[in-house]
């Protein structure tokens, strides 16, 4: 998946982590119409962490399953960077309480209702 910056200035920059590429799309679309500047969508802690050491967001959006792998690596990464981020996830959230980076996290489950992600987006960079 090819990286896409929005250039919007003054706008709240929220990186999306997701691997599933009509998600992560979809995601792109519905952030960006709604005002923000989405970094990325990156489909793997790699692209993810790589970004991160380019440019901060205020914000994230994790799909926690990447792959094979966990997003445990990019959240910690978040949380040392004091960046607030949202989950959106399949995981059950009893799931993700045995992580404790994760355990804590706002999680929405997918499918995800994308007004609520944005509301939700919008209350937790505050």
């Amino acid at each position: 998946m090819s990286e896409i910056v929005d250039t919007r200035a003054g706008a709240t920059k929220v990186l999306v982590v997701e691997d599933e590429f009509f998600i992560a799309d979809e995601l792109r679309r519905k952030l960006t119409a709604a005002g923000l500047r989405v970094l990325g969508p990156v489909s793997s802690n790699e692209h993810a962490l790589d970004l991160l050491e380019q440019e901060r967001p205020d914000v994230a959006v994790l799909d926690v399953h990447l792959g094979g792998a966990r997003a445990t690596p990019v959240a910690a990464k978040l949380r040392q960077l004091n960046i607030p981020f949202v989950l959106a996830t399949a995981s059950p959230a009893h799931e993700l309480a045995s992580d404790p980076v994760l355990a804590d996290a706002v999680i929405l489950e997918k499918p995800t209702d994308f007004g609520l992600l944005i509301e939700t987006v919008r209350r937790v960079v505050k």
